[in-house]
């Protein structure tokens, strides 16, 4: 998305609103967790020229489909989020990457909403804060039904031992007794 400034350009403190829609650019390890956007970010705001530069502030929205981390059922979400950056001219000596710049009259946003957006995914999709999971034994979903499997803790340290027992109904190293 593009933000024509040429009417702000030398007027200091002067500010134009803007809004719009924009297709995100999503990264491949992003699809890889099985996330998928569904449909352009919507974004309205200002621009206003700071003198040194170009302060964009604006409120984006964008909707994004997945499975919970917990329990592997689908869902669906809009996340909001608030956008406040600085773009200073292409010619100005700028040391930092993290820095937006621009040319003539244009501001284009596109790689500030693709970061804003990448930035604002979860690290860990739930589909609600208190998701109970699946059994680790038969795979039901917890959420919906109280599982009756019984989930032996053992701790890790002492995993192998476990085949020196005897198991239930058996003898040593769980081959029938005869």
């Amino acid at each position: 998305m593009k933000v024509n400034i040429g009417s702000i350009r030398e007027l200091r403190g002067g500010s134009i609103g803007f809004q719009g829609e924009q297709a995100v650019e999503v990264l491949d390890e992003v699809e890889e967790l099985g996330l998928k956007l569904t449909g352009p970010a919507k974004i309205e705001g200002k621009v206003t020229n700071t003198g040194e530069g170009f302060l964009v502030e604006a409120e984006l929205s964008f909707s994004y489909e997945a499975n919970c981390s917990r329990c592997l059922e689908p869902i669906r979400t809009t996340q909001n989020l608030q956008i406040k950056e600085e773009f200073i001219p292409d010619h100005s000596q700028v040391e930092e990457d993290s820095v937006f710049t621009f040319q003539g009259d244009t501001i284009d946003l596109t790689k500030c909403i693709n970061e804003q957006v990448i930035l604002a995914l979860p690290m860990k999709i739930l589909c609600r804060a208190d998701c109970r999971g699946i059994c680790p034994v038969c795979g039901g979903n917890l959420n919906q039904r109280q599982c009756e499997c019984k989930v032996q803790e053992i701790d890790p340290r002492l995993e192998k031992l476990r085949s020196l027992l005897p198991t239930e109904g058996g003898g040593f190293n769980g081959k029938p007794n005869k």
